[in-house]
Parts: C-alpha cells; structure tokens; sequence
C-alpha cells in the first residue's frame, strides 16, 4: 500500500509578522508625522525584501512569466475591487467629507477612471496608497528577470555544480541587483521620473537580492539577529536621522544622496527582523502582527477609508464643522494616531479574514 503523502509544512508566521510590522510602520508614516522621518527609511524597503526572500526558485527560476502571472493573479483582482468600489462611491464620498474637496465624477468620468483601474493606475485618493501595487509587480517581473539570467547563464548551460555554478549565480542576482538599484538611484537624483515608477522598480532590486541571497546563503539567519545588534542599528538610524534632518519618500523621488537611503533602509530592516523575532516568540501579539502582515494588501487599501471614517465619527460627535474634518488623509492626527493605527490596521485585516472564512466554508 503507498504512503500517504506527506502533510504540506504549516506555514511559518515569522514572514507574515515581518510584513506586519512593515504595513504597521506604513499606516504609522500616514497619520503620526513624528514617526514620518524614521518609518520612512524602511517601511516599503522591507516588502520588497520579503518578497525576495520569498522568491521561489524552484517554482519560477526557469519561467519568469509564470511569477509575473502569480503576482499579477494574486494582486490584480484586489487592486481592481477596491478601485470600483473607491470609484463608483466617489460622489457618495464628495458629499459625505470622506473623499478631499474635488468635483463629481459624470457617467463618463466614471467609466474612464474604471478603465484606468484595469491597467493598475487607478487615481481615487481613498485607493492613493495602492500606487504601491504596480510598482511592487513591475519590480517582482524584473527580480525575476535577474533570476532567470543568473540560472540561465550561471547555473545551467555554461557552469556546473562543479565549476562553481552557484556562486557564481549569486554573484550574478548580487551584481545585477546593485546595478539596477544604482541605476534607480541617478535616474531618480537626476529626476527622471518614468510612468509606473519605473526608477522605483529599479531603485528596490537590491532589496530583492539581499532578501534572496539571505535565504540562499544564511538559511540559520536567524541566529544573526542580536538584541545589541538591532539596538546599534536603530541608534545609528535615529542619529542620522536626526543629525542630517533626513527625511525620505520615495513616491516623491526623495532619497537623500541615495547611499543615505540603502544604508538606513537596511538598518531598518535589521531591526523589523530582530523584532518580528523577538513577536514571533510571543503569543496573542505575534499573531495579532501575522494578521496585519497576511492582509497588509487590505490594509494598504482601507486604512484610508478607517482614517476619513473615524473623522466623520469623532468630528460630528464634537461638532467640528465639515471643512475640518474633511482633511484627507485625517484630520487628528496629533490626537488619534494611535486610534488610527490600531483600527486602521486591525480593521481591514478582521474583514479580509472574515472574508477568507466564509470562502473556504
């Protein structure tokens, strides 16, 4: 009689909690100015490093149309739903305070603002932190493009195990990785700034390729992660910070000199990682953080909607007039924060959850 086959790994939540406190660090940037100068050297920097790290080999080294297809088939469908849905409420938002001062959408404007939404380049300001997905599937097309150069070239036809194939692979998603980040960096120095984020996609490669090498070559990385050592990063990271009055932004092309930026967004990285260590060994809170980090995309779409919905709420209970608290994207900040953060999370990750239950029953 043949063996049952073996039950599939449970999946591990140290990656999940790592992208949660990266979309934590992200809706902190968006409603806690203070926290803005220091979230900000890492808080996408480290999604594009899960994702390498996450990278699949086996699945997607020799076809890297087929992980262009996963990413677009996991992230599409989602983009599209919650850019209708921004869309088509729209005018409803206009008129509640919920959406910043703009003009009514006509039938016309409507169907032309859905058929951007098709092509990843929806404009709706509750959806305004979503022009992260097109840039996040373009830069997973071109690591993958790495990949597949690397094995093509290093690690198949021309080089053997023998010859020293794998090294000289690694070498190569390394090389390529550093030059394209480079090439990111003076496109974006010098402002050239493509549609798509095109200098982005470039500018992140090198997290990709740290995120890969990590799992390729330090698969016990996690005995890397000191408490001394994480504490030295973020004291290095807050100094010049604070020292240099740096303050970064990608979607705005700021990036200091471009070595100021790689050089925090890895010490910020060191330190997600030593935390998420750290939560992984914790119950409730740890998976509270695995929960942010499985629905970071629901996050990244609603939290918006949590802001403008907790103003409406807080602004009529205290009667502020209409025109305060229709600040987009909140109007509290310097007092709600934390109620933005805990909801603006939590919130958006309950319901995708909720939604995943009732699919799977």
């Amino acid at each position: 009689m043949p063996a049952s086959p073996a039950a599939p790994p449970a999946r591990s939540p140290f990656w999940d909690i790592v992208r949660g406190i990266g979309i934590v660090s992200i809706v902190m940037g968006h409603c806690f100015s203070g926290s803005i100068p220091y979230v900000y050297t890492y808080h996408l920097a480290i999604f594009f490093f899960v994702s390498g790290f996450l990278y699949s080999d086996r699945k997607y080294s020799q076809d890297p149309f087929a992980h262009i297809g996963a990413k677009l088939k996991s992230s599409w469908p989602k983009y599209m739903f919650y850019m209708t849905v921004f869309t088509l409420l729209h005018n409803p938002f206009q008129a509640l305070g919920i959406n910043p001062a703009a003009g009514n959408y006509s039938p016309s404007q409507t169907l032309v603002q859905l058929a951007n939404a098709l092509i990843l380049n929806g404009v709706e300001a509750m959806g305004g932190a979503l022009w992260f997905v097109p840039t996040w599937v373009l830069a997973c097309a071109v690591f993958g493009g790495i990949i597949w150069f690397s094995f093509r070239f290093f690690s198949g036809n021309f080089f053997s195990e023998k010859t020293g194939g794998k090294l000289f692979c690694r070498l190569a998603v390394a090389l390529g990785g550093l030059f394209l980040s480079f090439l990111g960096a003076y496109f974006m120095l010098h402002e050239y700034f493509f549609i798509y984020n095109v200098h982005l996609v470039l500018l992140v490669q090198v997290f990709f390729a740290a995120g890969w090498l990590l799992k390729t070559c330090l698969p016990q990385y996690k005995l890397l992660l000191k408490g001394w050592a994480a504490a030295v990063c973020a004291l290095v990271l807050a100094v010049l910070v604070n020292v240099y009055q740096l303050y970064f932004d990608l979607a705005m092309g700021r990036i200091g000199n471009g070595w100021q930026y790689f050089f925090l967004a890895f010490l910020g990285i060191y330190c997600c990682l030593y935390l998420a260590l750290l939560l992984e060994k914790t119950k409730k809170i740890g998976q509270l953080f695995a929960l942010w980090g499985k629905h970071s995309f629901d996050i990244m779409a609603l939290h918006f909607l949590v802001f403008k919905l907790i103003d409406g709420i807080y602004g009529r209970v205290f009667h502020y007039p209409i025109e305060y608290y229709s600040a987009f994207p909140h109007s509290f900040g310097k007092l709600l924060w934390p109620v933005y953060v805990l909801l603006g999370t939590s919130l958006p990750a309950l319901a995708a959850h909720a939604w995943e239950k009732k699919k799977s029953n």
